[in-house]
């Protein structure tokens, strides 16, 4: 299975890159090894300029000369997207957002096949307490985009730092790796918050 995985946070070694870590290393345990990591802070992606070019033209899916033009084809292929993220004001961060907005150049409703059936898989992670209303609103933005581009969430893990970074609790890494095992074997009977 080709495995895009998107690492959304600009600190390498923080909450969200070391779940990540664990999450892949559960999926080559699996058996999984067509994957590309990808850490989209030391990437140069402009924001969507809504020029509506992509509708227009065959031969490019943007028009911006960036580094999203390298992405898009790895996006296609993937059978499973995994994009990890802390959670900043109540949703993604920058990067992770900036990735999303441009995927509108793929234009899931004249060529849905660019999307259809791709396995999305969630890693969030944040600071405050739980229920977090950011993991929330975040969750549902992902279920409506799921259901436009019919892609299925896969797995979904949550982890609430608090004072704790992840790397302290090994429990929660150990989980994120289950859930890579479950998902390289075809499980995908549902989605798992880690504890706080």
């Amino acid at each position: 299975m080709k495995i895009l995985a998107l690492q959304g946070s600009p600190r390498e070694a923080g909450n969200t890159a070391t779940l990540l870590k664990s999450f892949l290393e559960g999926l080559r345990d699996g058996g999984e090894h067509d994957m590309r990591e990808v850490p989209l802070h030391r990437l140069e992606i402009h924001p969507c300029r809504n020029c509506d070019a992509c509708r227009r033209q065959q031969d490019r899916y943007c028009v911006i000369d960036d580094d999203m033009q390298d992405l898009f084809v790895p996006f296609i292929e993937a059978e499973m997207v995994v994009l990890a993220s802390p959670i900043y004001w109540w949703n993604v961060s920058a990067q992770a957002k900036l990735f999303i907005d441009r995927l509108y150049g793929l234009d899931p409703e004249t060529r849905p096949s660019l999307f259809n059936g791709k396995k999305l898989v969630l890693i969030l992670t944040y600071y405050s307490e739980d229920p977090n209303s950011g993991a929330e609103i975040t969750l549902s933005m992902f279920r409506e985009i799921a259901e436009y581009t019919a892609m299925r969430i896969a797995g979904v893990l949550r982890y609430c730092s608090g004072e704790k970074h992840v790397q302290e609790a090994p429990e929660v890494l150990a989980e994120a790796r289950r859930l890579g095992r479950r998902l390289a074997a075809g499980d995908h009977s549902g989605s798992k918050q880690a504890p706080a």
